[in-house]
C-alpha cells in the first residue's frame, strides 16, 4: 500500500474508531456546545470539497470501511482487550519497557487495522481526483507540521494558511513522484519552503521568539 492509500486507510480506521469510542465515553449524553464533533465523512467532504456523485460514492465507501472495522474488531477481540490492558499497566507504572510494549502492541494493531480497510481506502482514492488527491496529501502533511506549533497560539487564519501552504507543498511533491533523486531533492527544498513560509510570513514577532530556537531561519534559496 503506497503512503497516501495508506494514510486514506488510517484516517478512515482512526475517524471511525474515534466515533465509536467517544459515543461509548460520553454514555449518551450530550455533547458540549463547545466541541462539536465533526466526522469524517464532513471533514473529507468539505476540506476535499466533493461533489454530490462523490458524496453519495463516499458514503457507500465508508460504510464499507466501517462494516470491514467492526469485523476485525470482533475477530480480534482479545488482542483489542490485550492492548488496551498493556495501555492502562504503562500508563500506571510509568515504565519505559510497559510503554515499549503497549507502544508495539499499538503499532501492530494499527497496522492490521488499516490492512482490513485496504480495499476501502483504494475505492476512496478510486473516486477522487488529482487535485482532490493532492488536498488529502496536504491534511497529511499539515496533521504532520501543526504539533511543531503546538507552543505558539495559532489564529483560525493562522492554521488555514498553514493548510493551505501544505496542501501546495503536497502538490508540488508529488510533482516529482516516480524519480527518486528528484523526489528527495524536491522533499528538501518544499520543506525548507514551507517552514520559512510558516515561521517567517504566517507566524507573528511574537509568536516566532516563542518557538524553541533552531537556528537562523534562512528564506530559502539562500
Amino acid at each position: 500500500m503506497n503512503g497516501l492509500k495508506w494514510f486514506v486507510a488510517v484516517t478512515l480506521v482512526a475517524g471511525l474508531t474515534a466515533g465509536t469510542l467517544s459515543a461509548r465515553e460520553r454514555g449518551g449524553k450530550k455533547k458540549s456546545a463547545q466541541e462539536p464533533e465533526v466526522s469524517q465523512f464532513d471533514t473529507m467532504v468539505k476540506e476535499l470539497k466533493l461533489s454530490d456523485p462523490q458524496q453519495a460514492q463516499l458514503k457507500e465507501k465508508m460504510k464499507a470501511c466501517e462494516d470491514a472495522l467492526a469485523a476485525w474488531n470482533q475477530a480480534n477481540a482479545d488482542k483489542v482487550k490485550a492492548a488496551e490492558e498493556a495501555g492502562k499497566k504503562a500508563k500506571e507504572s510509568k515504565d519505559a519497557a510497559d510503554r515499549k510494549q503497549a507502544g508495539a502492541m499499538n503499532k501492530e494493531l494499527q497496522a492490521a487495522r488499516a490492512a482490513a480497510t485496504a480495499d476501502a481506502a483504494a475505492a476512496v482514492m478510486a473516486i477522487l481526483t488529482p487535485e482532490q488527491k493532492a488536498a488529502l496529501e496536504g491534511l497529511q502533511l499539515y496533521k504532520t507540521v501543526i504539533t511543531r506549533y503546538r507552543a505558539v497560539d495559532l489564529t483560525e487564519d493562522q492554521q488555514a494558511k498553514i493548510k493551505a501552504a501544505c496542501i501546495a507543498a503536497a502538490a508540488e511533491l508529488a510533482a516529482s513522484e516516480g524519480d527518486e533523486k528528484a523526489a528527495k531533492k524536491a522533499k528538501g527544498s518544499v520543506n525548507d519552503k514551507l517552514k520559512w513560509a510558516i515561521e517567517v510570513v504566517i507566524l507573528t514577532p511574537e509568536q516566532r521568539q516563542a518557538l524553541p530556537q533552531r537556528g537562523a531561519r534562512k528564506k530559502p534559496g539562500q
